[in-house]
């Protein structure tokens, strides 16, 4: 269900409600585990005004299913599987400011190839991001994502459950981002986890 054209999804986040003032930008190079799957990923933000952003996401990903016993994750039958695969995706959308550094929601389409052959898996994420800020070095960011097929072919949507945290000694210039999350299908038992970490800049 999860691979299609034996191409996995990228379903993390890595970001926070928090919106990158006009003129700003912010840089996120990141790294996610999943099931014998590495995500190699940058995003970055650029404000267009005070409650709008442009983000751009783009995502090396590596899956190698050699290793797979016959067994199953209780979401995919793994057995079926016996390959490597690299994936690139790519995405971007504007991302809008819900309530001012609490709540937001980013509209990304996004772009999903693997390498050894030429069909593009295009969807639209609808995400909702809240963030809580505890204190001056901490916070915690839950959000929810939709993966809609923009594709015919594809009928059936997935949802992608995270919890984010921010830890810094200065939130507004640096912020690394551990996160776990796992992608699900409302039709299907089980799910697909990831963790993840990943570093915001703010130049």
């Amino acid at each position: 269900l999860l691979i299609v054209g034996c191409a996995p999804f990228t379903f993390s986040n890595l970001q926070s409600a928090k919106m990158t003032h006009k003129g700003n930008v912010e840089f996120t190079p990141s790294y996610s585990s999943s099931i014998n799957t590495n995500y190699f990923g940058f995003q970055t933000a650029y404000g267009l005004n005070e409650r709008k952003n442009f983000r751009l996401r783009l995502e090396r990903i590596m899956v190698d299913f050699d290793v797979f016993e016959n067994d199953s994750s209780g979401f995919i039958d793994m057995s079926i599987f016996n390959f490597k695969a690299n994936i690139t995706h790519l995405s971007f959308g504007i991302k809008y400011q819900l309530l001012k550094n609490k709540s937001a929601i980013y509209l990304p389409i996004s772009l999903t190839k693997n390498d050894i052959n030429s069909d593009i898996i295009k969807q639209i994420e609808p995400t909702y991001i809240h963030s809580f800020t505890l204190g001056k070095y901490f916070e915690f960011n839950p959000s929810i994502k939709a993966l809609i097929p923009l594709d015919s072919n594809f009928k059936d949507y997935l949802l992608a459950y995270n919890l984010g945290f921010g830890i810094s000694s200065n939130l507004s210039k640096w912020v690394i981002r551990p996160e776990v999350g796992m992608l699900s299908s409302p039709f299907e038992e089980g799910g697909l986890p990831h963790m993840s970490i990943g570093l915001s800049i703010y130049p």
